[in-house]
């Protein structure tokens, strides 16, 4: 079951329309940068996939929020 979740979309990582693309640019993120709360989402736009840290989520009564729904948390 997938989670909604809301994001900026300003603060994401990256957007890509591959999914399995996000998800190897997520993992070489998170290798790099040695993090551990990284979210593969896919947009409110249902094209793009974003990457953003898990901590950068919002209550949904942000002003900028948009929802996201969880693919993948990394």
């Amino acid at each position: 079951m997938e989670t909604r979740i809301f994001f900026n979309p300003g603060d994401s990582i990256a957007n890509i329309h591959d999914y399995n693309e996000a998800v190897r640019k997520g993992q070489i993120f998170k290798k790099e940068r040695k993090i551990d709360d990284l979210v593969i989402a896919k947009g409110p736009d249902d094209e793009e996939y974003a990457i953003f840290y898990a901590k950068d989520a919002l209550p949904a009564d942000h002003a900028k929020a948009q929802p996201y729904d969880v693919k993948e948390h990394l």
